[in-house]
């Protein structure tokens, strides 16, 4: 009996701990506040603008068309100029050429035409930052050499365009020892987008166009927009539709179409 008394005394106090431990479990406080925060998106990172369309002209017309880009992103964002034209009539491609620095032409389909202006790039400056095609790496290094961005940068070209991104590095054909061995990545990138040179005997490297966050679309930076020609021949209207968007990783430069001048 003594025994049996014992033992219901022993699973009452283990019960008991039990107990006390789920309760101290269910009762232990959270040492903080919740808190819930959200992030909305506004507006483009690039606004574009279109100059120079005419209302209306004669077969063999030829006019320039000045596309801007402006970046309005705190960070630096490429950007190519990307053009549908459509002649409801049915156009073919010797009815309309595009005057380019550089860039592809593409037939969508008999009546549709698409126009890649460019290259990688060029590579736009953030918001409100604007150096002048001279300036050297020492000045841009000065003034943006501690930005978080640039990582970033290099980052989307590695993902964009691995053997770009890889001769930035090791060895390879688009880019010299000097590059490749810099610790720079400014540099670095905008040699990628071809935008800065070493010229000979000069000590620094400086850009070749403007780093700026307004880009005028020519291809290469030197002209003051393109031309289209309308061929004699042409017929009815043309709708043109213009936008910016992030270069592909389809590799433009070896695009069959690709070409610098007429496109």
């Amino acid at each position: 009996m003594g025994l049996g008394t014992k033992l219901r005394t022993r699973w009452a106090i283990f019960l008991v701990v039990v107990l006390a431990v789920g309760a101290m479990g269910a009762l232990t406080p959270i040492l903080s506040n919740t808190v819930e925060q959200g992030t909305q998106v506004n507006g483009k990172p690039i606004t574009l603008t279109v100059e120079g369309v005419p209302t209306s002209v004669v077969p063999g017309d030829l006019f320039r068309v000045v596309a801007t880009m402006v970046n309005n992103a705190n960070r630096p964002i490429p950007a190519v100029l990307r053009i549908e034209v459509r002649n409801p009539n049915g156009t073919v491609p010797d009815e309309l050429t595009v005057w380019a620095g550089c860039g592809a032409e593409e037939v969508v389909s008999s009546k549709t035409l698409s126009y890649y202006i460019g290259w990688q790039g060029p590579l736009l400056a953030p918001q409100g930052v604007s150096f002048p095609a001279g300036t050297t790496l020492a000045t841009l290094t000065t003034a943006l050499g501690s930005a978080d961005y640039w990582p970033a940068v290099l980052h989307e070209i590695e993902i964009r365009d691995s053997a770009g991104y890889a001769s930035l590095i090791g060895p390879g054909t688009n880019a010299t020892e000097a590059v490749r061995t810099s610790s720079s990545p400014i540099l670095k990138a905008l040699y990628y987008y071809h935008m800065i040179g070493l010229s000979t005997g000069a000590v620094d490297w400086t850009l070749l166009m403007p780093f700026s966050d307004h880009v005028v679309a020519s291809g290469d930076g030197s002209q003051d927009g393109f031309l289209v020609e309308i061929h004699p021949l042409s017929r009815g209207s043309f709708e043109f539709t213009f936008w910016a968007e992030r270069p592909d990783g389809l590799g433009i430069p070896s695009h069959p179409t690709y070409a610098c001048g007429p496109l």
